[in-house]
């Protein structure tokens, strides 16, 4: 199990090798007025969230595939606040206090499903969690290799699982997202409490592996 962001980096480290063997920014460019959070992903992967298009032709990004966490140079300040992050189709932001520490996450984004809009509230106490989630969101979403399991996961399935982060906080009143490495694979496992399960491997192009290995039958979706 991951304890915090650091352990998620390290992870990451691994599972996005296939895009970068050097992903990450010289540290003189990451701004001092950061959170420690944010200034630790830049100074790690600061290449591929500024990557704007696939190299392999794709259309997925590995820091924005579902949302998007913002390149260094697109970063917002407002009211000595940053904004980090936006949903894929622009509908709502998070913001955190700048300076150094683990602040909490703001966001707006209940404003999509709420009838009176409460604009920027506390969405998680820790941006810290909340970037271990975001980017393990869009390490799922953005493999080259992407499932969604057939129907309810077997028994051999759910037994070949090895939970990671649990109980991931969002931008949602509740947590929503639990992730699983899968026995025998580089594969990671996102289960969402809104939009279902997926599964990505940076190197299993064949679907047929996850059955073989643990009886899960999936669908390819990219």
């Amino acid at each position: 199990m991951f304890t915090g962001l650091n352990d998620v980096v390290d992870y990451l480290r691994i599972f996005h090798r296939p895009w970068s063997e050097s992903p990450g920014l010289d540290p003189a460019e990451i701004p001092g007025d950061l959170p420690d959070g944010l200034a630790l992903l830049y100074r790690e992967f600061g290449a591929l969230i500024a990557m704007e298009t696939d190299p392999g032709g794709g259309h997925r990004l590995p820091f924005a595939a579902q949302d998007c966490l913002m390149p260094l140079d697109r970063l917002g300040r407002e009211g000595g606040m940053v904004e980090f992050a936006w949903e894929n189709q622009g509908n709502w932001s998070c913001r955190s206090p700048l300076g150094p520490g683990d602040p909490p996450v703001y966001s707006n984004a209940a404003g999509l499903w709420r009838d009176e809009a409460p604009g920027y509230v506390e969405v998680c106490g820790s941006l810290d969690r909340f970037l271990a989630t975001l980017s393990l969101q869009e390490a799922v979403m953005s493999c080259r290799n992407l499932y969604a399991p057939e129907g309810d996961l077997p028994p051999a399935a759910m037994a070949a699982l090895e939970p990671l982060w649990l109980g991931g906080k969002y931008v949602f009143d509740e947590p929503s997202h639990d992730f699983f490495g899968l026995a025998g694979t580089d594969a990671l496992l996102v289960q969402h409490a809104h939009t279902g399960t997926f599964l990505g491997s940076p190197s299993i192009s064949d679907g047929g592996e996850f059955h073989r290995k643990a009886g899960l039958r999936v669908s390819r979706l990219g």
